[in-house]
């Protein structure tokens, strides 16, 4: 990612880019508006899959994203944290895998990243652990699952750093009065974890911290982003910003009426605009991001 140009808090946008990205960006990412993904059916997804599709269908295609420049403004900026705020996916995978491993399962081959990707990534443990382990109850399953959490959190502990631009894009959400939540799909303790290890929790960066398994319900329905709007006291998700790197957090945030970036950490533009992305970014240093939002 060297010799990128960085967004600063309040310097000018970067000119507009070629758009030209159909898959994830490698070297100097680019910025990619949905019109340029080609959308892709497959027919073979899951019972989740399904569901993450019906919600996001239902606001296709993605309303624009506001502007601060524009009448309304930008009211409120909501982010996922795994994945988003910083890259944890690796970490999630080797917990994972060893787990997996374990328990003989993937006919005792380690996942690869399409396992990861179709039936852990952006889930939560209750989906996750039904999926892979239906032949244990819901008893075993928390055991399970605590078990791995603290795995994940003990390596993340140490691990994680934040986001390219993550920075410099809080800084200019607060020059521009912009109110800021985090919206996450995370146990509480991992997303506290998070917020410390990034240095983002003393003094707190987001105002308000949801949990989707708090919430009604969590990912990939609205409910989580719904309660983090009610929060920050935002009546018209059209004049709020989302951003996902996951297709069960980008239907949440879609179904919540939030138009959204797709961060593409671990997914390709083309997965999170099916899902429906407005636009979609390498990180937050992407230089169309704050032309975007301008």
């Amino acid at each position: 990612r060297g010799g990128r140009n960085r967004m600063r808090a309040i310097a000018a946008c970067a000119p507009s880019l070629a758009f030209g990205v159909t898959g994830r960006p490698t070297g100097r990412p680019t910025s990619v508006p949905r019109a340029t993904a080609p959308r892709g059916v497959d027919d073979r997804v899951s019972a989740d899959e399904r569901t993450r599709d019906e919600i996001a269908s239902m606001a296709s295609p993605p309303p624009p994203l506001p502007r601060v420049s524009e009448p309304g403004g930008i009211h409120a900026c909501l982010f996922d944290m795994d994945g988003t705020l910083c890259d944890t996916d690796p970490i999630h995978h080797e917990v994972f895998a060893d787990l997996l491993m374990a328990h003989g399962k993937n006919g005792g081959v380690r996942i690869d990243d399409a396992f990861f990707h179709e039936h852990i990534a952006g889930k939560t443990n209750e989906a996750i652990f039904e999926d892979l382990f239906p032949e244990l109850d819901k008893e075993a399953h928390e055991k399970m699952w605590e078990e791995k959490e603290a795995k994940f959190r003990a390596l993340a502990e140490t691990k994680l750093s934040r986001l390219p631009g993550l920075t410099e894009l809080l800084l200019w959400a607060k020059t521009n009065k912009v109110r800021v939540a985090a919206v996450t799909n995370a146990p509480r303790p991992n997303a506290l974890l998070m917020l410390r290890a990034l240095g983002l929790f003393d003094p707190p960066a987001f105002e308000h911290v949801v949990i989707g398994t708090e919430c009604a319900r969590a990912k990939p329905f609205p409910d989580p982003y719904l309660e983090g709007m009610r929060l920050l006291g935002a009546k018209d998700p059209s004049r709020c910003v989302a951003f996902e790197d996951s297709p069960t957090g980008m239907a949440a945030a879609v179904a919540a009426g939030l138009p959204a970036v797709g961060v593409t950490t671990s997914q390709s533009p083309d997965s999170l605009f099916n899902a429906g992305a407005s636009l979609c970014v390498a990180d937050f240093a992407d230089d169309g991001l704050l032309e975007a939002l301008a």
